[in-house]
């Protein structure tokens, strides 16, 4: 189970932080938690759930030779 976790920046700094799973910008608070031993950061809880029921078992498939 994940967590919201604040970003807090300084107006200057120009880091951003990507979705793990569709890549939009996160700006204010970020959804961390751990898949297969890996912390990773979402925009929220349903992109945690898309990479874990579509794009871990396409990278599975990928990888093992399927398409």
């Amino acid at each position: 189970m994940g967590e919201w976790e604040t970003i807090r920046r300084d107006v200057w700094e120009t880091v951003v932080t990507p979705c793990t799973c569709c890549g939009q910008v996160v700006a204010r608070r970020l959804w961390r938690t751990e898949v297969e031993g890996e912390a990773l950061r979402f925009c929220g809880p349903d992109c945690e759930e898309l990479y874990r029921t579509y794009v871990l078992p396409r990278r599975a498939r990928l990888e093992s030779g399927g398409r």
